[in-house]
């Protein structure tokens, strides 16, 4: 799986959307079936840091009292 952690966030929503699809279309065995909820739930964990990661990141334009901009890191409230 060591390729996986490799990919981005839009690659890996994009691969657990076609386990999704894959899930939903129950022509898997059960054994396929666990294989791919197991690889989707380590993908839904990836994304999870990914975003964890990006919230972060985010800071945000504000006014302060004076109308002037000022950046300000972003407050999960």
């Amino acid at each position: 799986m060591s390729k996986e952690k490799n990919l981005n966030f839009e690659e890996s929503m994009e691969k657990l959307e076609k386990i999704v699809k894959s899930l939903e279309s129950e022509n898997q065995s059960l054994e396929k079936s666990i294989q791919l909820f197991e690889k989707g739930l380590a993908i839904s964990k990836e994304l999870k840091t990914h975003l964890d990661k990006a919230e972060e990141k985010i800071e945000i334009l504000s006014k302060d009292i004076d109308g002037n901009l000022s950046l300000d890191e972003f407050k999960d409230e």
